[in-house]
């Protein structure tokens, strides 16, 4: 059984409509129609607040449904590029910032900041690289 089917066999046997669990978890009950449907999948935090809201523990909830683990997995490498790269690109930016707000700059400073920037982007280049 997927986990769509297993959301709507819940959500049946509470006696909970697709209007109130959708309104529990800030979404619409169109969303929560995709997700009992298999058209869409919840996202992590989601299926954690559905896994309380339902009395189920996650393994009862996902278990034997290898596409929406899979989604997760996705999911969760996704976000974790992500938070990596926007992190890069602020120290990037800040360093970046240094350089143009201090104008009276040793020459061994200026020549280690080029070396963090340029260090910097050539991993933000690699990031990329290796997402593609």
């Amino acid at each position: 059984m997927d986990v769509g089917q297993r959301l709507k066999e819940r959500r049946n046997e509470l006696n909970l409509t697709q209007d109130y669990v959708a309104e529990e978890l800030g979404i619409t009950r169109q969303t929560m129609s995709n997700w009992e449907n298999g058209r869409s999948y919840p996202d992590i935090e989601r299926i954690i607040r559905l896994s309380e809201i339902y009395g189920l523990s996650l393994d009862e909830l996902l278990k034997g449904d290898q596409e929406m683990v899979k989604h997760l997995q996705e999911n969760t490498v996704v976000n974790h590029f992500l938070k990596i790269f926007i992190a890069m690109l602020s120290v990037n930016f800040l360093l970046m910032m240094v350089l143009l707000l201090n104008q009276r700059m040793s020459e061994p400073f200026l020549l280690i900041l080029f070396a963090l920037i340029g260090a910097n982007s050539l991993s933000l280049f690699y990031l990329i690289i290796k997402k593609i």
